[in-house]
Order: structure tokens, then C-alpha cells, then sequence
């Protein structure tokens, strides 16, 4: 069967419906540690199967090899989306993150391939409140087809139905769900089961069919690094919006990171120095951390509330440890120019001060009882 054939049968056993185009991948809720966390697993799915390349011997020229795959898809509709990676005829994977961690999901070892010749490939369907990863091989032979997703922290079967062709009649010979349906009862329940979801096919062969239905494996892969590395690489932009404490203009110099302000520890520290939230801020070199120590005066070491220099910085994710009267803190920070700026907002929750956002004068209004 050619090419485009193989795209087609997918079409028609999956019971394909809408067909999204191609884009960015969607981040959602996903924390920069996911970010980071999503990032290493690819990296080690690389070291595993090797880099995305393209067999280039006969009857197989075009087929990719490797880790060829990533997509970042929100199987339960919580915000947060897992990390699906396929290495084409070695395999496939997805992974979540959650509670600061990422565990991974257990799928079917093998990609799909719903024809009977090379054609392998990953099919999902999409909308705001769940996907499902659809299953397949040899589907004119009986072999179950099954949807996919999540719930809590395991992957569970939605539907599976087996599509048979009788090699005497060429009938259709149909099960949903362990009953037998005929073949237009069978398609009505695929139409009415994935109605309003995006069908998203991938192929794991290069430059696959040329038509609008079939996705490049190969640059999902790219996609979802490039949007990854947002959140762990991004740039950082000097804000320009104002600072009151207390009602008085503060002296607080902070980069915007993805829609969200970040500060250095030692300025902030000098700020509130004489309040309530007053903290003092020393390097502990014997465990490697940043140790905060609450309603305790900051002593200056220099270089306090100085101007950022102008213009973009890059911006990389840090996994800096800050500890606040010995106990952890879980803060987000990216280090600009060889220093460590915090999340603001991070920093309101550990130390105890609100902050609030007057749109009309752009100015952020800390405020300490």
C-alpha cells in the first residue's frame, strides 16, 4: 500500500472527525520544574533510542528512526498536560507531572499501526476536558482498537471496538465494547463518542503523505522542546511597572518572566527591613542553600537595589535551595546575569505580606502589617 494510503485507512478506521492544524505546543498550568522535568525525560528517551533521523534504505526510505516524537497533550482536562514521546518501531511513552514530580503512564509498548504493512503512527483526539490516545494494530484482522486516557494517576480504556473483515464476504464483522454492533452502528457511536474533538494524526515516516491529515511526528518534537524551554529558558524583560510599600514608592527593581515579576532575595530583604516581615538572607555553604531568617533585620552586604542594566536578558530556570527557618521553600527563580531572582508571588505566601496590582497606574502594592 503507498503512502497515502496508509494515511487514509488511518482516516477510516479511526473514524476520524475535525482535523487541527498544527502549532505550538499548549502549556497550560505546567510549572517551569515540569518544564524542566519534561525536558530531561526527552533527553533521556534521546539517550535511549537516539536522536530523530530517517532510514534511507530501500522500501524503507523515509521511516523514523529514534526519539521522533514528543506532544504535550491534557489528558484529564486538569490544566496540566502530560508529555507523550514516540520512538516510531521502538516504542512510545507518557509521562505527568504532579506534586513536584513526574511518574510515567502506563500505554501500550508499541505505536499504533492500523494497516497491515509499515505504517506507524500516533492518534489522538482533543478538546478542553480530555483526550484519549487511540490504540491499534492489524484492525482488518480482528485486533481490538482502544481509546485511551486518564484518570487520577493511571491510564484507563474509554471504548474499544474490533472492525474485522470476513475473507469470504468482505463484510464487516463488529464488537463495541465486548457487543456485537453492525458496521454502521459501530461508526455512529465512533461519530457520537468523539463528537466536537480535534483528531490529531502523527506519522512516523518523513515528509509522510503531503495532505492536510497527517501531523510530522518529527516536528511535534521540535515544537514541544521550543515551548519548554519558554518555562525553563525564557527571556527576561526589565519591568516597568511602579512599586509602592506601605503606600510609599519602593526602590525594587524586578524583571517580568512570563507575565510574572521577579525579584532579587538581597533587595527585597533591604526593602522590608525594620517591618514585620523583615528577613535576613545568608549563604549556608556547609549544605549549598540560601537560608532566610524570618523577623530578623537584613545586614547589607552592597549592591542593594541597584538599576538593572537595560535591555532582554536570557533567563534560565534555577533549582536554587531557600530554606526559611530551616524548613524548605518551594520557589520559583531563574538566574539573570549571574544572579537569582524569585517569584514574587512565591515570596508573598513564605514570608507573610500581600501584594496587589493597580492596572491603572501599573504599580505593584506590596503591603506589611
Amino acid at each position: 500500500m503507498n503512502k497515502i494510503g496508509k494515511a487514509m485507512l488511518c482516516t477510516v478506521l479511526t473514524g476520524a472527525m475535525a482535523v487541527g492544524a498544527a502549532g505550538a505546543a499548549d502549556l497550560g498550568s505546567l510549572s517551569p520544574q515540569g518544564a524542566k522535568a519534561y525536558l530531561n525525560q526527552i533527553t533521556t528517551l534521546q539517550n535511549k533510542y537516539g536522536k530523530a533521523a530517517a532510514r534511507t534504505d530501500d522500501g524503507f526510505k523515509g521511516l523514523l528512526t529514534g526519539l521522533s516524537m514528543a506532544k504535550l497533550v491534557d489528558m484529564d482536562g486538569d490544566g496540566t498536560p502530560e508529555l507523550y514521546c514516540g520512538a516510531g518501531l521502538d516504542g512510545q511513552h507518557m509521562y505527568s507531572y504532579a506534586d513536584g514530580k513526574i511518574y510515567a503512564l502506563d500505554i501500550p509498548e508499541g505505536v499504533s499501526n492500523f494497516g497491515t504493512d509499515v505504517s506507524p503512527c500516533a492518534d489522538f483526539y482533543v478538546d478542553d476536558t480530555k483526550a484519549y490516545l487511540v490504540d491499534g494494530h492489524e484492525i482488518m484482522n480482528g485486533f481490538p482498537v482502544k481509546y485511551l486516557t486518564k484518570q487520577g494517576r493511571k491510564i484507563v480504556t474509554a471504548l474499544t471496538y474490533t472492525d474485522a473483515i470476513d475473507d469470504d464476504t468482505g463484510n464487516h464483522i463488529c464488537t463495541l465494547n465486548g457487543e456485537s454492533v453492525t458496521y454502521h452502528e459501530l461508526s455512529a457511536a465512533q461519530v457520537a463518542f468523539t463528537k466536537g474533538m480535534t483528531w490529531e494524526h502523527y506519522s512516523f515516516w518523513e515528509s509522510p503523505y503531503n495532505v492536510p491529515e497527517v501531523r510530522s511526528a518529527r516536528a511535534s518534537l521540535t515544537d514541544t522542546i521550543t515551548s519548554l524551554r519558554t518555562l525553563t529558558n525564557p527571556t527576561a524583560y526589565v519591568s516597568k511597572h511602579k512599586v509602592e510599600l506601605n503606600g510609599a514608592k519602593a526602590n525594587l527593581a524586578a524583571y517580568t518572566i512570563n507575565g510574572s515579576n521577579y525579584f532579587k532575595l538581597r533587595d527585597l530583604a533591604a526593602a522590608l527591613k525594620g517591618l514585620d516581615s523583615e528577613f535576613a538572607v545568608t549563604w549556608n555553604a556547609a549544605q549549598q542553600r540560601i537560608d532566610l531568617t524570618s523577623k530578623t533585620a537584613y545586614t547589607p552586604v552592597g549592591g542593594e537595589q541597584a538599576a538593572l542594566p537595560a535591555g532582554n536578558k536570557a533567563a534560565s530556570l534555577t533549582s536554587a535551595a531557600v530554606y526559611l527557618d530551616g524548613n524548605p521553600l518551594s520557589l520559583t527563580a531563574y538566574s539573570i546575569g549571574g544572579n537569582n531572582y524569585f517569584k514574587l508571588r512565591d515570596l508573598v505566601f513564605a514570608l507573610g505580606f500581600s501584594v496587589d496590582w493597580n492596572a491603572d497606574t501599573m504599580t505593584m502594592i506590596l503591603t506589611v502589617k
